[in-house]
């Protein structure tokens, strides 16, 4: 017998989104003002403040993959996801204030030591909490249209948090006057306190599907992680999430560093940046109607042209330019990143139920497992460590006046690593075939599956579609 299922209503989805202010908004301020806190303030050299972040990646791959699998055993009266968003709060707010403590170290070896000390607290942390969260939407509905509302609230808690995060951080910072450091500490209790408390409107407001079939135990978690790559949607769908976060990434951690030192413009940050997060929330509901009308792939791929346009506008830009030109630029690129943020989120439900299709099981934690992994592991072990590579190679010298050289070399690199992924990320996107017909095509055989149905007595057409979204024969479906 077929089950009901509940009702996801406006307040589900508030609950929902809600969760995601933590996972936007401490990526948000850690993507663009750690590196250049350590760099600027601790006095970290780049190279090494960029080896941070690649330390607490190699951690990384072992806790992400873990961390899903355990999210799809945990056995809980508080619920095998949501008993972590409990579990989390009081680490949430001091893993966050660990990172900007300031510490007077004498000799850089032991400044790298507590730093990425501290990453690794704030990066088990978040794996911890924002796993379990990813893998809660593919169990409070079953509807591509539902789900789709679902990853907006998502994006839209997780944009407003990050334009509170693009803008109040720098503003409490400069408040203490002359002692940046201090200014760092009382943004970091700030929001320490702001990322943790939305989680028990999260916990009272969802719930878990007791009914969904979970995984057999395995002996090898790790074996049991790797086999989704033989999802084929799941892979396409890795790609354009890693091209386009990787790009928000670079931009995000040279933004600082652009406005300080190319533009000459270090008070412009909280307009700049806040004229790009305000349009990129705001786009957000655009994608989703784009996403359900017209599917996600052209979404997608429209979105991050914007962005790709945004980012040669700013060849016009200069030290001179006037306030409102910058922010038409930082517009432009909002219009773009917004879809570049939405759409891999969107897109994992519908993955989740072609693995599901494949294997017989609902593997949710395993997959955002995967996904958090897989962005953590190229932002820290690649985008982060090289952006400070980079700069320590072409001669940047922190607190002090750039050569022109050394500008010219930034500039190349502040549009050209971004709009390369961008074009990485176009090229992937035309490969990905979870249209919103194939998509409900996959959610109808699945629940015809789950009431007892057998996997020959598909029509032709579904296993043709069911065939190209999982790269699998239909028979060969284990049911």
């Amino acid at each position: 017998m077929e089950k009901k299922e509940r009702m996801v209503t406006f307040k589900t989805l508030v609950s929902y989104g809600l969760g995601d202010i933590y996972g936007g908004g401490a990526f948000m301020i850690v993507g663009m003002l750690f590196l250049f806190y350590l760099t600027e303030v601790v006095g970290l050299s780049p190279a090494l403040a960029g080896l941070v972040f690649g330390i607490g990646k190699v951690w990384d791959a072992v806790s992400d993959p873990l961390m899903g699998y355990l999210s799809d055993k945990t056995k809980s009266r508080f619920g095998r996801r949501r008993v972590y968003f409990l579990a989390g709060i009081v680490p949430i707010t001091l893993s966050f204030i660990l990172l900007w403590l300031p510490m007077n170290f004498e000799t850089q070896a032991a400044l790298f030591l507590y730093y990425s000390f501290a990453y690794i607290v704030f990066a088990t942390v978040f794996t911890m909490v924002m796993i379990p969260y990813s893998a809660l939407a593919a169990e409070l509905s079953g509807d591509y249209k539902t789900r789709n509302k679902l990853s907006g609230a998502r994006l839209f808690f997780s944009g407003f948090s990050s334009l509170l995060a693009a803008t109040i951080p720098k503003l409490i910072i400069d408040s203490a006057a002359g002692h940046p450091s201090t200014g760092y500490v009382y943004m970091s209790v700030a929001f320490g306190i702001f990322f943790a408390l939305p989680w028990l409107v999260t916990y009272f407001g969802t719930w878990e599907d007791p009914q969904v079939k979970q995984q057999s135990v395995s002996a090898n978690f790790l074996k049991e992680f790797f086999t989704i790559f033989r999802n084929r949607s799941f892979r396409i769908h890795i790609l354009m999430y890693v091209f386009a976060y990787s790009a928000m990434d670079l931009l995000m951690a040279l933004f600082t560093y652009y406005l300080t030192y190319y533009l000459k413009r270090p008070n412009l940050y909280s307009v700049a940046m806040g004229t790009l997060m305000v349009v990129q929330l705001v786009m957000i509901m655009v994608y989703v109607r784009i996403a359900n009308s017209k599917g996600k792939r052209l979404a997608y791929r429209m979105g991050l042209l914007i962005w790709l346009t945004g980012m040669l506008c700013t060849l016009a830009l200069s030290p001179t330019s006037p306030v409102w030109m910058v922010a038409l630029v930082c517009a432009v690129i909002g219009l773009g990143t917004s879809a570049a943020v939405f759409i891999p989120y969107a897109i994992l439900p519908n993955v989740i139920d072609v693995d599901e299709l494949m294997t017989g099981s609902q593997r949710s934690g395993v997959y955002s497992g995967a996904m958090t992994l897989t962005r953590k592991l190229v932002q820290g072990a690649l985008v982060m460590p090289l952006i400070g590579l980079f700069l320590q190679m072409v001669g940047f010298v922190s607190n002090a006046e750039q050569t022109p050289q050394v500008l010219s070399r930034f500039f190349l690199f502040f549009i050209g690593g971004p709009a390369l992924l961008i074009l990485a990320g176009i090229i992937a996107a035309s490969w990905f075939e979870l249209s919103p017909k194939n998509s409900e095509i996959v959610a109808a055989e699945l629940i015809r599956l789950r009431s007892g149905g057998r996997l020959e007595d598909a029509a032709d057409e579904v296993k043709a579609i069911c065939e190209k979204v999982s790269g699998r024969k239909h028979e060969q479906c284990n049911w």
